[in-house]
Parts: structure tokens; sequence; C-alpha cells
């Protein structure tokens, strides 16, 4: 390219062609700027501000996840806690024999607490709930000394460690002389984990 022909040619043109070329570089220029140096950036910028609203999205759902992750631990906790709670209340035992027994000692220690004579204990039919066992004993008492023994005692089953129920009473006054001295059944259930029965073996 020879620049000294274009120089030439430049200073024979007139003023308004001059100015007319330098104002289609100045446009060219501005142009190319645009095109390749600021469309480029205001791009950038525009992919950067949606890249920003999209990890401030995936961090409040972080977060959320992580506050929903803490309640449902919470929440587990506070199950297991109530069913330890529920399992400390069953009776104890293996089998439904075995928690009948552990009733009838806890009925005897109760009894002699407040001077109450079991004159016998009888076993009743233990009923399935859903996960648990109802097992109830029937005693019989002999005559009280007081009202107030057997109240306390009537207390102290319903209000045991253990979860007891007073299903059926049956009390009367044999001597209406001294009605102080009442007699007759009781019949106390209380709950066991349910036991699997063990399954018999197949006939070959």
């Amino acid at each position: 390219m020879n620049w000294a022909k274009i120089k030439a040619r430049w200073k024979q043109m007139r003023g308004g062609r001059r100015s007319l070329i330098f104002l289609i570089l100045v446009v060219i220029v501005v142009a190319l700027v645009v095109q390749f140096g600021i469309v480029p950036i205001v791009g950038y910028q525009r992919k950067v501000r949606e890249e920003i609203i999209l990890k401030k999205k995936m961090l409040s759902r972080y977060q959320e996840y992580i506050k929903s992750g803490r309640n449902i631990d919470e929440e587990m906790n506070q199950v297991a806690q109530q069913v330890e709670t529920i399992q400390s209340k069953l009776l104890p035992g293996e089998t439904a024999q075995i928690s009948a027994a552990s009733l009838q000692e806890i009925l005897k220690k109760l009894s002699e607490k407040n001077g109450i004579q079991i004159r016998s204990f009888r076993i009743g039919e233990p009923k399935d709930l859903n996960f648990y066992s109802k097992i109830p004993v029937i005693i019989e008492i002999n005559p009280t000394k007081s009202i107030a023994s057997l109240t306390y005692f009537l207390y102290d089953i319903e209000h045991y460690e253990k979860l007891l129920l007073i299903t059926d009473i049956d009390m009367t006054a044999p001597n209406m002389r001294n009605p102080t001295e009442v007699q007759g059944n009781l019949t106390v259930v209380g709950i066991s984990k349910k036991t699997q029965a063990k399954g018999k073996g197949k006939e070959g």
C-alpha cells in the first residue's frame, strides 16, 4: 500500500468530502468498538447477573433443605423419645405368661404397701392390639380394714410407672354393721409388646 499516494489524494480532496470520509471512518471505528468491545462486555455482565440470580436461588433451596433436614431430625428425635417412653411403660416379658407374672408381682407389692390382702390371682385371656397385647389379671381381695387403704391401692395401680388400667371392679360390704370392710374382685390390665407366635414346621 502506497501511503504517499493516499496522503496526496487526501490533500487534494475538498473539505466536505474529507469530512464525510472522516465521519464514515469514525462510524466504522465506533461500530467495531461496540461490536467487539462493548457488546461482549454487556453480554458478559448480563450472563454474570443471571448466574448470580441462579446461584442465589440454589443457595436458598439448599438452606431450605438443610432447615427441613434439621426439622426432620428433631421430629425423629421426638418420635424416638416417645417410643422409648412407651416402651418403658410396658410389662416386661417375652411371652404373655411372663408379662402376667410380672403384673402379679406388681400387684402384690402394691397390696402389701397399702395393707390389702389378695386371696387369689387369675390370669385372663390376653387380647392383641396392633403391636401390643393387653394382659388382664383378676384378683380377689379379702375384706379390707378401711375404705382409705382400698382407695390408695387403686390410686397406686393407676399411677404406677407401668401402664396399668383397672377395667372392672366388683366390691361388696359383707358386714353391713361395718361397711368400711369391703371385698370383691378387681381386674387390672397391663400392656406388653406383642409376641410373634412360633410358626409350625412344614409337614413333609
